[in-house]
């Protein structure tokens, strides 16, 4: 167990990023965020790495978000400001732009800043304890377009709306038949239930699943038909090693072996 307040550890090819301020809910503060840009920055970074689980060492919180305690001092001037909001975006970016899939493990509170990462990572497993809120009208901010897009595309305009303008608490059932939520498990399955399909992930093509993530990143920024990425990624996938690989061990009646990094 470490002392920072977030840490990564490995077991084979899966990464565990953790949030570990448990006595503040892993509320958010600047050496959080800078830990988020360096540690996913190192797990794309490193080879041996095929899937990112983020996730709290709290057992009563994901992480309440941002560490409104250090806004007298971020926001002193509108150079830290702006400074203190580069920084919190350079910390989606990490998230979101990661070169492998993502699943945040959500147990009990994720608010705020906190609910903004697990938005930024691909897929979302919660136990029913998980519940979420985004509360900019209780402090009288203005919530970031970028964020409040990834919200309206995952929830709906009208349930965005309803979570920001109402500062709504959203439960765990909820959220999973909204779409904040990927998959909801007992409490006691979430983990081995996360790294099962976390490993599931590691034996796949990862060309297959860099190629998921990129396309589906383009349809997200407005995408209806193919692009120039889209037609590369396909072009290149029916003379990679993996195909190769995938087409052999089909017709062999054997599991593939795929190399793709």
């Amino acid at each position: 167990m470490s002392n920072d307040p977030i840490y990564l550890t490995k077991s084979g090819e899966i990464a565990e990023i953790i949030l570990n301020r448990p006595a503040k809910l892993n509320a958010l503060n600047s050496q959080s965020w800078d830990g988020i840009i360096e540690l996913f920055g190192q797990a794309g970074a490193d080879d041996d790495i095929k899937v990112v689980i983020l996730r709290s060492s709290a057992p009563r919180a994901f992480a309440a978000g941002a560490d409104i305690s250090e806004f007298p001092v971020v926001h002193a001037t509108p150079e830290s400001a702006g400074a203190y909001h580069d920084k919190i975006r350079e910390a989606y970016d990490a998230i979101s732009s990661l070169n492998k899939p993502t699943i945040a493990m959500i147990r009990g509170v994720c608010f705020g800043g906190g609910c903004a990462i697990a938005l930024n990572c691909d897929l979302r497993y919660i136990d029913p304890t998980a519940h979420f809120c985004i509360p900019p009208a209780r402090l009288g901010i203005a919530y970031s377009l970028h964020e409040t897009k990834r919200l309206s595309d995952l929830v709906g305009p009208a349930k965005a709306k309803e979570m920001l303008m109402g500062a709504k608490v959203i439960q765990s059932d909820e959220a999973l038949s909204n779409g904040l939520a990927t998959r909801m498990f007992d409490a006691d399955a979430l983990e081995a239930e996360t790294k099962d399909f976390a490993q599931q992930l590691c034996g796949l093509s990862q060309f297959t699943i860099r190629a998921v993530k990129t396309m589906v990143d383009e349809i997200s920024e407005g995408a209806t038909d193919e692009t120039d990425t889209s037609h590369r990624l396909r072009a290149e996938g029916f003379v990679g090693a993996d195909y190769i690989e995938g087409r052999s061990a089909f017709l062999e009646k054997r599991k593939a072996s795929f190399t793709f990094r």
